[in-house]
């Protein structure tokens, strides 16, 4: 008997059991959030009572207070660089160090004269002839000299070349009796020079100069013969010429450059002229051995030969 109750409480036990279990329970209700209630709108300020209208003083400015100084930070020290390991320097052929370059660029010339000049130039001048000779009753001395000259510049201190010239040597006249001459002498000379340049600018050449060469000399005669007590005397004139003769001159000038191309030259020579003092082709006396110092001017242009 008390064991079949002990069993139907063990059953009835098991089934409240299990009726528990499957009885849900209800889950935690959350927090509400709180709710923010709108501020109250401050209320408008009365309206200030109206003053009558009066014009206001000015009131002094009130002083701007003074900017306070800006504060200077300490400048942050600046990395050191990198030690870069120094480039090697370029050689040349020769293995020595090779200059950089200029960086100025040359500036021309001002006046850019020929480079290899070729000069050919005219000349006018006057001559003096300083001896006396053959014992004529009246003499001049002086005469005029045209020439020409061809100069090549070997160097920029030196020059060479060829000058020809034709120079009036003088007049000698004489009378004797029914006898009179009247000779007329010349002289055309070629001869080789060679100029030295002291100094040489782009606007003024100075030089010194020697020529050395032959001389043809020149008569031309006109004059009355005696032909004895019964005829009267006759006129005549000739011309002849002698052989080449030695010459030797020098002297000084300068030339100044009008243009590039362009000079004027002035010159002051002498030249000893071994010319003969004999009959020339049975028409005159030659005047012999004479020294001339000349004067002259030229012009010139200069042909470039290596342009």
């Amino acid at each position: 008997m008390r064991l079949s109750r002990l069993g139907l409480v063990l059953v009835v036990l098991g089934v409240a059991k299990g009726a528990l279990a499957q009885v849900p329970v209800a889950p935690a209700a959350e927090p509400a959030p709180a709710r923010l209630e709108p501020a109250p709108e401050p209320e408008p300020p009365p309206p200030a009572p109206v003053a009558p209208v009066s014009e206001p003083t000015p009131a002094p400015a009130p002083e701007a207070p003074p900017a306070p100084a800006p504060s200077v930070a300490a400048p942050a020290p600046a990395p050191t660089p990198a030690l870069a390991e120094p480039e090697a320097l370029p050689l040349d052929a020769s293995g020595s160090v090779m200059r950089p370059p200029s960086a100025a660029a040359p500036t021309p010339p001002l006046w850019p004269r020929a480079h290899s000049p070729l000069t050919l130039e005219g000349r006018f001048g006057f001559l003096v002839r300083p001896e006396s000779g053959n014992g004529f009753d009246q003499e001049s001395i002086a005469g005029a000299e045209f020439g020409a000259s061809l100069y090549l510049e070997l160097k920029r201190e030196i020059a060479a070349g060829l000058e020809m010239e034709r120079a009036s040597l003088g007049r000698g006249t004489a009378i004797r009796g029914l006898d009179s001459v009247s000779i007329d002498y010349t002289v055309s000379s070629a001869m080789l020079g060679l100029r030295a340049y002291p100094k040489r600018t782009e606007l003024l050449d100075v030089f010194v100069g020697i020529q050395v060469g032959v001389g043809i000399q020149g008569v031309s005669a006109s004059g009355t013969a005696n032909n004895g007590g019964v005829l009267p005397a006759s006129a005549y004139n000739c011309g002849a010429s002698d052989t080449p003769a030695f010459q030797i001159g020098g002297g000084i000038g300068a030339r100044l450059m009008l243009t590039p191309r362009w000079g004027v030259t002035a010159r002051l020579n002498g030249t000893g002229r071994r010319l003969s003092g004999e009959y020339i082709e049975d028409c005159a006396q030659g005047i012999g051995t004479a020294t001339t110092v000349s004067a002259g001017l030229g012009l010139g242009y200069d042909f470039d030969l290596e342009p």
